[in-house]
């Protein structure tokens, strides 16, 4: 097993859980917090099982670079469109929504929106 390769995964998914169980404690975000240590967490699991992969097994084929660096720039500004359109609402009406339904629902549209971007590009293949 080689740790030198996921050695980066199992620092960031640390930092990422901690930050998770931070904000799932102190700052009170229950979904928030738990979506991110979850996430934090499965960065550990990839990281733990690509160390146990050979080198010459992991692909780097540049179609699936090229196709995520497409998906990550649609979802990139998908996200900052709905975060503008919602700094719009909530200066009109500043009742309406709370800065905790703000960062949920910003933060799922960026994760659903790469997902079927992603899905797109790969189905549609990359010129």
């Amino acid at each position: 097993m080689e740790l030198k390769r996921s050695k980066p995964h199992f620092i960031w998914g640390s930092t990422i859980m901690l930050l998770g169980i931070v904000l799932f404690t102190v700052a009170g975000l229950k979904f928030i917090g738990a979506g991110i240590t979850f996430s934090g967490l499965m960065l550990i699991f990839i990281g733990s099982y690509w160390a146990t992969k050979r080198k010459t097994e992991i692909p780097a084929d540049e179609m699936h670079l090229r196709i995520n660096e497409k998906a990550g720039f649609n979802a990139f500004w998908d996200v900052i469109g709905l975060v503008g359109i919602l700094m719009y609402v909530t200066h009109y009406f500043p009742d309406l929504l709370e800065i905790r339904d703000v960062i949920e629902l910003v933060i799922i549209v960026g994760m659903f929106t790469f997902g079927a971007s992603r899905l797109y590009y790969i189905r549609r293949g990359l010129s």
